[in-house]
């Protein structure tokens, strides 16, 4: 609109636009400006026009500079967050490469400490990205998010989750896998300087680690997040796995969702677990608490605004069930409700589920006088929504289109009795 509308009217012409995005890259150079439109028909017109340089070298050095261009701000945080967890497992990798217990156990028990650490790391952080007020007034607020991908929160949180995983691999599997059969096995040399830490007595077998605090609160975790990582998965989580599959009944978002509130018994575990380690002894030294305690603390505050956050009640206006399995909903806009373009507002119908509330962008004006959303269904609560709706509107007639609709504009009181009710 800057290229092609300098006077401010308002509107732009096609054939503009066109020679604007398909002009050569050597009149797009020639045209380019300090603004951001320009920069950003340069590169269109970089990609869309016809080049003749055949270079694959050069070919392949524009996709990475287009990539660059549009993913920096997930780049330069991504880079952030894994060089942190790599200097934090090195920091503390190397402290236990240089401890007596390193002759027993070896790389073993530095690998399952540096996991540890990056562990404690990636548990506070991934509360973070779905503590959605916070993130909103950040970006609102501050000029933070000129370089910070706030709108990428969600796949952020999927990526910590992912180092979670990994890091509970690591430190799990190195300690039941390896450190603590070498310590069985060590010799009475071998074993007196860690006498300090496991007692007088070496432990008697496998077990004595495993009914240990720090043993069976870890076991619990890895079985409660695996649960949960497996259940927020895509197939699982949009319920996508056929019919005859066992599994059907046991997966959907209530799933998901319920299961990932497991997460709260596994902090309360993670703090247990990270007071009774074997190897450390000084209270100052077991920095799992330390941790988590600040982003637990942001969570919960979270969680009680949303608890006590202003609900209105909407009458239904106008129903379309499109082909293509969208469902548009036109409500009535409460009193004093405002909205600016391009936000979004959480819906919640109890004929579907008393619990979920799922959030959709406002397809309507700030200045109407309705609230309308459109929604594609892609999941288990999506398809019952349009299934519910689906019953109440009135099939087309002949020689119209094939979309189902009711249009509830008059006698929207009698009206509404037949449709569930929306929050």
């Amino acid at each position: 609109m800057e290229e092609l509308d300098p006077k401010n009217l308002g509107y732009i012409e096609l054939e503009s636009l066109e020679s604007l995005l398909l002009q050569t890259p050597s009149e797009a150079v020639a045209r380019s400006t300090i603004t951001h439109s320009s920069k950003l028909s340069k590169a269109l017109s970089m990609r869309l026009a016809p080049s003749k340089d055949t270079s694959p070298l050069r070919h392949y050095w524009l996709q990475f500079t287009f990539f660059v261009q549009e993913n920096w701000k997930r780049i330069w945080v991504a880079g952030l967050w894994l060089s942190i967890c790599i200097a934090l497992f090195i920091w503390k990798f190397i402290q236990y490469r240089n401890r007596a217990v390193f002759n027993i156990m070896g790389y073993c028990v530095a690998t399952a400490k540096g996991a540890a650490e990056t562990l404690k790391f990636n548990m506070a952080l991934v509360l973070f990205p779905v503590c959605r007020n916070t993130i909103t007034w950040i970006r609102s607020k501050t000029k933070i998010g000129a370089v910070v991908p706030f709108n990428d929160n969600i796949n952020f949180h999927k990526v910590i989750a992912a180092g979670v995983a990994v890091g509970v691999v690591l430190h799990a599997g190195a300690h039941l896998t390896c450190d603590f059969p070498l310590l069985l096995h060590a010799s009475d040399a071998k074993y007196e300087p860690m006498k300090p830490f496991f007692g007088e007595t070496r432990p008697p077998n496998y077990w004595w680690f495993v009914k240990g605090t720090a043993g069976w609160t870890g076991i619990v975790m890895v079985v409660l997040m695996s649960i949960s990582f497996v259940l927020a998965q895509p197939w699982f989580r949009r319920n996508k796995l056929k019919d005859t599959n066992p599994l059907k009944k046991m997966t959907g978002f209530n799933a998901f969702w319920f299961t990932h509130h497991l997460f709260a018994i596994v902090y309360a575990l993670l703090i247990v677990h990270g007071t009774s380690l074997y190897l450390t002894k000084e209270w100052y030294k077991k920095t799992t608490w330390m941790y988590i305690a600040y982003p637990v603390f942001l969570y919960s505050c979270e969680r009680i605004v949303r608890l006590f956050r202003r609900h209105d009640s909407v009458k239904i206006q106008k129903v379309a069930v499109y082909p293509g399995n969208v469902l548009a909903l036109y409500m009535s806009k409460p009193p004093g409700f405002k909205y600016r373009s391009g936000q979004y507002i959480f819906i919640n119908c109890g004929a579907v589920s008393p619990y979920e509330w799922h959030p959709f962008s406002v397809t309507s004006a700030p200045g109407d006088n309705y609230l309308s959303v459109h929604i594609r269904t892609r999941g288990d609560w999506t398809s019952r929504l349009r299934t519910v709706f689906s019953e109440a509107c009135r099939p087309p007639t002949e020689g119209e289109s094939g979309l189902l609709r009711a249009d509830l504009s008059v006698g929207i009181t009698d009206s509404n009795a037949r449709f569930p009710k929306l929050m």
